[in-house]
């Protein structure tokens, strides 16, 4: 018997373990800013509007009509509940017959990575190559894949052009896939806002904004025949319980969700105008991005200080989480000793 060749694995922010292997300390000696996760979290401020019972550790999971009700008023249409979009990431490109992928070049890793492994033609492009691309209609892809805004970059695509791409795409019989996982501070730049043409798939988290990265839930928005595809990869009982629990709460719980809009932007503000002496490439409501002459160099720099970033080596990227307005002094004190 022979095993399959290891996957490509990909790195990711949230790996402190890392930092303190090489940097030293305990982890409360720490800032992470490494995931860009919220630092708001939802259950940290409402557990208990959501106490767990002993059926919720007994039974087998299994999505209840409240908790469809709940996913179908937050995000406005039905979808498949899946464990985190990372899994419905994993699993979409074992869905496609051999395919021609388009990625935005530098976004989040694991997309590349899973179409790759799945036997799929992988390019990645710029931004600006794939509207050129798109404006021309030649030689396009079957699959389009976009991180809507971008990770790392907090670049963003309009709704309309995504949409527009969609249409040229269906004539071909293609696909495009967009990972919302940072749009819910803007819900109105969600494709899901609006009528999606039959080709699209949206994969959304809670992860980020709700700071429920460890619940591992998420929601895909698709056709029935690509939802039931997906389910059917992803097997049964694919979100626990637990997790099933929580998040029926935190989508119902309105008020919280207006609240963490505005504060989230105010805080994502607030950040930058901290950072201004620095080289922003990108401002989302979770993150900022910096471009310093050696990311590297910076990122160690900050880690000596007990403050854990995510470097992006090939793009010469620092990636920093908001950090809450308690830490803000310790952050810029940091950045004023490492220059």
């Amino acid at each position: 018997m022979q095993l399959t060749p290891l996957p490509t694995v990909v790195a990711h922010g949230s790996n402190l373990n890392t930092a303190i292997k090489y940097y030293g300390g305990n982890a409360s000696d720490w800032l992470d800013l490494s995931s860009a996760v919220s630092p708001y979290s939802w259950w940290s401020e409402n557990s208990q509007k959501a106490p767990f019972s002993t059926s919720n550790f007994h039974d087998l999971p299994y999505v209840s009509d409240s908790l469809k009700a709940a996913v179908e008023s937050y995000y406005g249409c039905s979808g498949l509940v899946v464990s985190g979009s990372q899994a419905a990431i994993k699993v979409l490109p074992r869905c496609v017959n051999s395919a021609a992928v388009w990625i935005t070049k530098g976004s989040y890793g694991e997309h590349a990575a899973s179409w790759l492994a799945a036997g799929h033609r992988v390019i990645e492009l710029s931004s600006q190559d794939i509207r050129t691309a798109f404006e021309c209609e030649t030689a396009l892809p079957d699959v389009l894949v976009v991180v809507n805004p971008d990770n790392p970059s907090g670049g963003v695509f309009s709704p309309d052009e995504l949409i527009q791409w969609a249409h040229v795409l269906k004539a071909r019989e293609g696909l495009l896939v967009c990972d919302e996982a940072f749009i819910d501070a803007s819900p109105e730049m969600s494709l899901v806002s609006f009528k999606m043409p039959s080709n699209i798939v949206v994969f959304r988290s809670l992860g980020k904004f709700f700071g429920l990265a460890g619940v591992r839930f998420g929601v895909v928005f698709a056709t029935l025949e690509i939802r039931q595809l997906l389910s059917a990869h992803l097997g049964h009982w694919a979100v626990s319980s637990p997790s099933l629990w929580v998040a029926e709460h935190a989508l119902q719980d309105q008020n919280w969700h207006k609240q963490q809009r505005a504060r989230l932007h105010q805080l994502s503000q607030s950040v930058a105008s901290l950072l201004a002496h620095e080289n922003i490439v990108g401002i989302a409501s979770l993150f900022i991005t910096l471009q310093p002459r050696n990311a590297g160099v910076m990122q160690q720099g900050l880690a000596e200080q007990k403050i854990w970033t995510r470097c992006f080596p090939q793009q010469n990227l620092l990636r920093l989480g908001l950090p809450l307005p308690k830490d803000h002094e310790r952050l810029e004190s940091a950045f004023g000793l490492i220059k």
